[in-house]
């Protein structure tokens, strides 16, 4: 079974693969099957931000 990657991992996963897309050193298959791997990940992260954001949300009104 794979262990999922942190939140720290795919922004770093996205990172990369901004980087790739920004050198040109790609041609045009790998150029798209990188971005649609950013599409998805970027996706997930904003999911991630929102669980997070949440959580602080829900923290905070305990605390009041």
């Amino acid at each position: 079974m794979a262990k999922e990657l942190t939140f720290e991992q795919q922004m770093k996963k996205l990172q990369d693969i901004v980087e790739k897309l920004e050198s040109g050193d790609v041609d045009l298959d790998a150029s798209i099957k990188l971005y649609e791997d950013g599409l998805k990940l970027s996706k997930e992260l904003k999911k991630q931000l929102l669980v997070f954001e949440d959580k602080i949300e829900k923290l905070g009104q305990e605390n009041e």
